[in-house]
């Protein structure tokens, strides 16, 4: 099981402060663990591996609402519901940049993520290879894009997050949400039927945690470093933001 990529974010999140950089730097903990006990207690790998992920999330709810983003204050850091949901988002967004290059054709070529030092920390740039040449757009903030016309960027996402969802109603998605955010406490204790065995490789799972705490510690080096007053507030976080909690909304009045 490789972890190496974990490294890093080390100096990226050494960057960060207080409830942002602990609970970052204890999502990067509960991973090395998870890989180090993998064999021989698998249970507990999978409970450090979600537990990881929740912290990711804690660390990026909590950059939101330091930064004063409009509406991060209505996301509950210690909801495992809210927690579990972030990461729909991550995936909205790189489903978003794939079809963007799509959409624009060959006047865009690769994207890349690369490290740069902003105000005497790192963080982490997206550059847009511009066609085939050597050249290269890079946003500043890294999220920051903004829309003209009808169609605003909340529009463009919440389709995107439709796109993860799938064809599920309200409701099942809801479950799917609560069964996520509930399956660590099955880990831990016994139902009438006895303990829970996990059918499958524990590991394979575990690393698929691993690759979501990795793009929710790239989202987090996306937003945390670029802030007011030298930067303004990302327009796609903002954008996010909003699908966010008009999703949370409609869950909660799902049956």
């Amino acid at each position: 099981m490789d972890l190496e990529f974990l490294s890093q974010h080390q100096k990226i999140i050494e960057g960060c402060e207080g409830r942002i950089k602990w609970s970052a730097m204890n999502a990067v903990f509960h991973l090395k663990k998870a890989k180090e006990i993998s064999e021989i207690d698998p249970l507990m790998a999978a409970f450090r591996s979600v537990c990881a992920e929740e912290e990711a999330a804690t660390a990026l709810i909590a950059s939101l609402q330091e930064q004063n983003y409009l509406g991060s204050e209505k996301i509950n850091f210690r909801s495992h519901n809210d927690k579990h949901t972030v990461i729909v988002f991550i995936q909205a967004v790189i489903l978003w940049l794939e079809k963007l290059k799509t959409q624009i054709g060959p006047a865009i070529g690769r994207h890349r993520l690369f490290t740069d030092e902003v105000n005497g920390r790192l963080a982490i740039r997206i550059g847009f290879q511009l066609g085939d040449t050597k050249n290269q757009i890079v946003p500043n903030p890294p999220l920051h894009l903004i829309t003209q016309g009808d169609k605003t960027l909340a529009d463009v996402f919440e389709k995107e997050v439709n796109a993860v969802l799938g064809k599920k109603k309200l409701s099942q998605v809801k479950r799917a949400i609560s069964s996520r955010a509930n399956f660590r406490n099955k880990l831990l204790y016994a139902t009438p039927q006895g303990p829970y065995r996990h059918k499958g490789d524990i590991s394979q799972w575990v690393m698929n945690q691993a690759g979501i705490v990795n793009s929710l510690l790239i989202a987090l080096a996306l937003v945390d470093p670029w802030r007011k007053p030298e930067f303004p507030h990302s327009g796609i976080v903002i954008a996010l933001i909003d699908v966010f909690l008009k999703l949370v909304s409609r869950l909660e009045k799902s049956s």
